[in-house]
């Protein structure tokens, strides 16, 4: 007993960063209760900048922990702190401090709940990270789900609330099917710790249809999160109905953390579930495509090009091998910057009037205006696409390197297939990356539209943001190596 008590006292250590979230969660809950007085007429801003700082110490607390920090398993095997989670930990605070500058920026003024709230998804993210047993996989996702379907409603008008309870109404359903692939998994395995050698052994010995199936139940609350099909059908509708900020974050940083969680799991599978998973991700690219195609509203655009993108991110992990999984953290790290200047421009360029719905329309003749913004979008909608002079041409690459080196080794038709298709749908995204480009330079603003300026804090936020689109291009080696270290 008191072996097992040094141990979780030694623990705290390597969960240090998740302290300071809470403390920070119940410092900000705490004042927002009890001195609203004190910053009535500046409350936004009051919040903004302790967000804001509250997500500046843990990155400083992770950038520590990832020099000084020993590695290894915390809480009895519950977590495990190694280079991957502290990186994509890093990744996570990087979009709360962007989504905190979107907010702040744009002039949201949120009152203490939601940055509460926001700071809760964060801790569940960062715990997400480290989770090697099923039911602490379980527990902060759920942690993440909650906080996710309060983030959406908040702003508490019919759009919101609405977008709100379907999330809930979707999210409960894939929570369960989760659970009870757990509990069929933890009955094949007798074990909960899915890096145990036993767990991967055990689904050797059992039937490939019962592993397959339990399988396929455990990681849905995952597939959910990351909007890969047949769980995609929540995101337009919550992507419309929250605030873009929310939207912003929600399109990276869960998306990430449960894609970490999921190589952690590939890489104990057999091999025989790399047709199933093929099967996933060339139907949620197709869908993701093919849906945008219609889309007449910017936001609803950007949740079919969000489940594409996680289509390209499990195409990199079926190859089942170590540059696979290199590869699609690759992306990820790409996708962030994309994604989140183009929410941003978004929110800055367009000239709706309306809290919920950005349509394509609204952007017209925009660009004529505002020729900076409007480049910075194009550059990151250039980069989503996969063309050259941006990361994402450099992302895309190597996903495609990592399935031709697969297919050359096995000679797998599978591979050739992924292949074909996904090349084949890179080329039907462009048709609908470029309608907001199109509209901004090629179209004529409707009468009596009114166009804001942007502020200097806005166009310096999106030159943070669009600048390693770039950079990353000319230098894919530095993000690259980075990540090879600690997939390796």
């Amino acid at each position: 007993m008191l072996q097992k008590l040094d141990h979780i006292l030694a623990s705290l250590s390597g969960f240090t960063p998740e302290v300071w979230l809470v403390v920070a969660f119940v410092g900000i809950i705490t004042w927002d209760l009890i001195a609203p007085e004190v910053h009535a007429e500046s409350r936004g801003g009051f919040f903004h900048g302790l967000t804001f700082l509250a997500f500046a110490f843990l990155g400083v607390l992770l950038v520590q922990q990832w020099q000084v920090q020993p590695r290894g398993v915390l809480f009895g095997s519950m977590l495990r702190l190694d280079d991957r989670a502290i990186f994509f930990k890093l990744l996570v605070t990087l979009t709360a401090l962007v989504t905190v500058l979107h907010s702040w920026v744009t002039g949201r003024r949120w009152s203490g709940e939601f940055f509460s709230v926001l700071i809760g998804t964060v801790f569940g993210l960062l715990v997400l990270s480290m989770a090697t047993n099923l039911l602490m996989v379980y527990l902060s996702l759920e942690v993440v789900s909650i906080s996710s379907y309060i983030l959406t409603a908040l702003r508490g008008d019919r759009k919101s609330s609405e977008g709100g309870m379907k999330y809930v109404l979707f999210g409960s359903v894939a929570s369960a099917l989760m659970l009870y692939g757990m509990s069929l998994l933890y009955g094949l395995t007798s074990t909960l710790d899915f890096t145990n050698p036993s767990f991967s052994r055990a689904l050797l010995e059992t039937d490939p249809l019962v592993s397959a199936s339990a399988v396929l139940l455990a990681i849905s609350g995952l597939l959910f999160k990351v909007s890969a099909v047949p769980f995609q059908v929540w995101n337009p509708d919550v992507y419309e109905a929250a605030d873009t900020p929310v939207v912003s974050f929600f399109s990276v940083a869960p998306k990430a953390v449960a894609f970490l969680v999921l190589m952690r799991l590939f890489s104990v599978l057999p091999l025989n579930f790399q047709p199933v998973l093929a099967v996933l991700s060339l139907a949620t690219i197709t869908v993701g495509n093919f849906s945008a195609l219609w889309q007449t509203e910017a936001k609803r655009l950007m949740a079919y090009s969000s489940i594409a993108q996680s289509g390209f991110v499990l195409v990199g992990l079926v190859a089942f091998s170590e540059l696979g999984q290199q590869t699609a953290t690759f992306y990820l790290g790409s996708y962030v910057f994309a994604s989140m200047a183009c929410f941003l421009l978004i929110d800055i360029l367009s000239t709706s009037r309306s809290k919920n719905e950005v349509p394509i329309q609204s952007f017209s003749g925009v660009g004529r205006q505002q020729p900076l913004p409007a480049i910075l979008l194009s550059i990151a909608f250039i980069s989503l696409v996969g063309l050259p002079l941006t990361v994402g041409f450099s992302a895309k690459l190597l996903i495609f390197s990592s399935l031709w080196e697969a297919y050359q080794h096995t000679n797998a038709s599978l591979f050739l297939v992924l292949f074909v298709f996904g090349l084949l749908n890179t080329a039907v995204s462009l048709a609908f990356y470029v309608k907001i480009p199109y509209a901004l330079f090629f179209k004529t603003a409707e009468p009596g539209q009114s166009v804001v300026l942007p502020r200097w804090p806005q166009v310096i936020l999106a030159l943070v943001l669009v600048i390693p689109i770039i950079a990353l291009f000319l230098r894919t080696d530095w993000l690259m190596n980075w990540i090879a270290g600690f997939v390796s």
